[in-house]
């Protein structure tokens, strides 16, 4: 083993090692901060400059750099501390292990995406004497998994970037496009009686109950609108809660809709199209009332970064290293849907799978970080 992959291991599994749970996703969560404080080591152990941008909530995005040659450009590799919740009893050993088990790093975390944060690190901290043209700036942002605050800050920071490399577990394809989202809770008001009179109330479940058959033959009809490289956008009704107790027809009802965005929707679009549903039944035959919880949580889709100068650089990078390259397009999201809104050409790249993210027993393939760490130098000297 090289003494950079050495280094890349060891970096990988204390990261793994610092439980850094998105606290909106669970009230256990720790967040980003003590990985902050272990970059913040790091940097000084090897004379890099850093600096700390508190986001919120005593949570910091962290950066690191290296000057290049051209002060006027800059470019940006970017990577989320924060990880979704564990089931610990689901787990068959600790979730924050960094266990190095048949060359996996096995923990919370190691696929998505601190396997793409460690490579960040050590490409930038091994680059020596080679000086790249454009300033690389490293960034370790917070609450990817939530609101995606820390790429918010970032995009409205008013530093700009010529362009973005996304670390996530694309297994080192290289991502150009990928959907963005829109994300809201529709409520329907019914009226409470006792459930032997059903006929002196307006239950609110059956109301809802025809309005997601009816937004579910909406996601079939989008099924005829194909992005060549993300498919068609999507919509899925993924809560529901209503009622008061089994003997009370439910005055209420409410659902949480999560609409998937292809490049070129527009959320705003999205939304009055479901929107439309919602006004006719409301005009219908059981006049039924039912209103949408705004402001929506909206992710607009990155705009395709195919014609970019940071895709050929990457395809270039990817296709020495991996014999990976050719361009590809992504269902979920990533930092990159709120650094675009800033006219950042992203490209979303790194190794894992996103079959391990959010899972049980997550695990990143060691060969695939060591990788990753050669083309993300490969890009940062080369940009």
């Amino acid at each position: 083993m090289s003494n950079v992959s050495a280094q890349t291991l060891a970096l990988l599994r204390e990261l793994v090692k610092i439980e850094s749970v998105n606290p909106l996703l669970s009230p256990k969560g720790s967040g980003e901060k003590k990985v902050a404080e272990f970059l913040e080591t790091f940097c000084r152990e090897r004379n890099l400059p850093y600096e700390i941008q508190e986001v919120v909530d005593g949570r910091p995005n962290f950066f690191t750099w290296v000057p290049g040659q051209d002060p006027d450009k800059r470019i940006l590799f970017i990577a989320h501390m924060d990880t979704v919740p564990v089931d610990e009893i689901r787990w068959g050993s600790d979730p924050f292990s960094g266990e190095q088990k048949a060359g996996r790093i096995y923990g919370r975390g190691s696929c998505d995406t601190k396997g793409s944060l460690a490579a960040m690190m050590i490409a930038l901290s091994t680059l020596g004497q080679r000086q790249p043209k454009a300033t690389v700036v490293v960034a370790a942002s917070i609450d990817e998994e939530g609101r995606k605050l820390g790429a918010r800050a970032i995009a409205q920071s008013g530093v700009s970037y010529d362009a973005a490399v996304v670390g996530e577990c694309t297994n080192l394809e290289l991502v150009v496009a990928h959907m963005g989202s829109v994300r809201w809770q529709i409520e329907v008001e019914g009226v409470a009686a006792h459930s032997s009179r059903p006929y002196l109330g307006v239950n609110a479940i059956t109301g809802m109950a025809k309005i997601i058959l009816a937004l579910d033959e909406h996601h079939r009809a989008l099924a005829s609108r194909v992005h060549p490289l993300v498919g068609p956008p999507l919509l899925t009704v993924g809560l529901i809660e209503g009622g008061l107790e089994l003997t009370t027809v439910p005055p209420s009802c409410r659902i949480w809709v999560d609409r998937r965005l292809i490049p070129g929707e527009r959320p705003q679009d999205a939304l009055q199209e479901v929107e439309n549903i919602l006004e006719a039944f409301r005009q219908g035959e059981d006049k039924i009332k039912v209103r949408s919880l705004l402001p929506a949580l909206e992710d607009p889709a990155p705009n395709s970064a195919e014609s970019s100068k940071i895709a050929a650089v990457a395809a270039a990078a990817c296709a020495d290293v991996a014999g990976t390259g050719k361009y590809v397009g992504g269902q979920g999201g990533s930092d990159a849907n709120q650094l675009s809104l800033a006219g950042i050409p992203c490209i979303v790249l790194g190794p894992g799978s996103t079959d391990q993210a959010h899972t049980n027993n997550e695990f990143v393939e060691i060969d695939q970080v060591a990788k990753a760490v050669e083309i993300y130098q490969k890009i940062m000297l080369s940009y």
